[in-house]
């Protein structure tokens, strides 16, 4: 047998809300029967026990006058409140003294158990049954006169069956009635409610049948929960758009960036295999390797982004971070001489992370400053301290960048000056990488540029949390703003 087929949602939720609305009306006409009889039996007791106490007063006043005992017919206001009240008055015996005139032929079915209780003193009540079908409610009471006398007083339950027959004819029709509309009100705002729920889940499945992200579900007039849902798929498809254009257009630029390198390395291979003399050799070597070393560069920096989406950790020791600035700063300027690069820094500064990324950082920031400007320009480096945070600042004098390219100068593969970027082996990855190393650490990193003044990029990072490594505010301070910058991760 195959697997069974789920009910729907709609089919469940009628289901469910007819269980719940049958058991509610079911346990409703329950009670309600239930109060009913109880409260119309109670009203006969109360009719009897007032008929017994009239005609036990009646028994002992005519026994007090030396007749015989006898039950006098009811008083009128009594006769019409109940007319099917039966009495007999029973003597020890057992045998039947007196009689009331409306009493039918035969004596009133007495039980045992109620005549015992009442010889005992007790009144007991008790039901019996006339006939066969007709059933009496039954009161006996002890009289004095003469002694252990016993005063039966009975009603029909006939018209008490007959109210409790209709009143369930009319709970079995209400009840009826009640669920029909429940489910059929159910079925239709089920429908009212989930068909733009349906409607969400055709077109949801059309877009991911037919790969047209750029289509949206359709958004109900009311931002209701369906509204908040429609919202909440269309940012999904958005960002599944917009994920698939970023890979689409991060292979075509990797692609790109890979092909001048491949062509390069292949015509010097081809040039190598022929008879060239020693300068052309080394001249087509070099150019190779450059170029292999490019693509070195280049594959090392897709990785490290591999790792940042895939928001790989990394590993967290104190850095000191003042020492690391100047090391890297001689060591830039012995490479680029044409350049006048100045560090500044006020204090020791200790940070909690990778010191090779830090340094990687700092490295792209000095290259693309360096890259982008011209010779003799000054970049200076500069490292503040705060109570909390420790500030890198980058600052060059170049011609500064346009503000349309300031959004976008830490995307991937994106260059202000496609031209020279690529001549001077830049591989468009720099910024991307040092945003995300900042981050990386609980910090940020920001641009700010003006052209023909130069650029000036900001790195905030949280310090160390260890009063050792950095004195001024106590650890617990800066534990708190390290948490705020998402830097504590025990």
């Amino acid at each position: 047998m195959g697997p069974s087929t789920p009910l729907s949602l709609r089919l469940r939720l009628t289901l469910l809300t007819g269980l719940l609305t049958g058991g509610t009306l079911l346990l409703f006409a329950l009670v309600f029967y239930l109060v009913l009889r109880g409260s119309l039996h109670r009203e006969i007791d109360a009719r009897l026990r007032e008929r017994a106490a009239l005609l036990s007063r009646a028994v002992a006043a005519s026994g007090s006058a030396g007749s015989a005992p006898s039950l006098p017919a009811p008083a009128p206001v009594v006769e019409f409140a109940s007319p099917g009240i039966y009495a007999e008055l029973i003597a020890p015996d057992g045998t039947v003294r007196a009689a009331s005139a409306n009493l039918p032929p035969g004596q009133l079915p007495a039980a045992l158990a109620v005549l015992s209780g009442a010889r005992a003193g007790q009144a007991t009540s008790g039901t019996a049954t006339v006939g066969g079908a007709e059933q009496l409610r039954l009161l006996a009471v002890p009289v004095s006169h003469p002694p252990g006398s016993v005063l039966l007083v009975a009603e029909s339950l006939e018209p008490v069956e007959r109210t409790l027959q209709r009143a369930r004819s009319l709970l079995l029709a209400g009840g009826g009635l009640g669920l029909a509309l429940a489910l059929g009100g159910t079925t239709l705002l089920t429908g009212r409610a989930l068909g733009p729920i349906g409607r969400l889940t055709q077109t949801a499945a059309e877009i991911a049948a037919t790969g047209e992200y750029r289509m949206r579900v359709p958004r109900p007039p009311r931002y209701d929960e369906v509204g908040r849902l429609a919202a909440t798929i269309n940012d999904l498809i958005a960002t599944v758009e917009r994920t698939l254009e970023q890979q689409r257009q991060f292979v075509a630029d990797t692609s790109h960036e890979l092909r001048s390198p491949l062509t390069v390395v292949l015509a010097n291979l081809d040039l190598l295999r022929r008879d060239l003399d020693a300068p052309d050799r080394e001249l087509s070597l070099g150019e190779a390797t450059a170029e292999a070393q490019r693509m070195r560069r280049l594959v090392n920096d897709l990785l490290l982004l591999a790792q940042a989406d895939a928001r790989e950790a990394i590993a967290y020791a104190p850095v000191r971070l003042d020492r690391l600035i100047e090391e890297t700063v001689a060591m830039a300027a012995r490479q680029t001489p044409e350049h006048n690069l100045r560090a500044y820094v006020d204090a020791p500064v200790v940070v909690a992370g990778d010191e090779e990324r830090l340094r990687q950082l700092l490295r792209n920031l000095l290259e693309n400053a360096t890259r982008h400007t011209l010779p003799g320009t000054t970049v200076t480096v500069r490292l503040r301290r705060t109570s909390e945070l420790a500030q890198l600042v980058v600052a060059d004098t170049g011609p500064g960048i346009r503000q349309a390219h300031l959004p976008h100068i830490w995307d991937r593969f994106y260059r202000v000056d496609k031209a020279r970027s690529r001549a001077a082996g830049g591989t468009g990855l720099g910024l991307a990488i040092v945003k995300y190393i900042a981050e990386a650490h609980g910090g940020s990193a920001s641009v700010t540029s003006e052209e023909g003044k130069g650029t000036t990029f900001t790195i905030v990072l949280p310090l160390a949390l260890d009063d050792r490594w950095n004195g001024g505010p106590t650890a617990a301070r800066r534990g708190e703003a390290a948490r705020q910058m998402g830097l504590d991760r025990r």
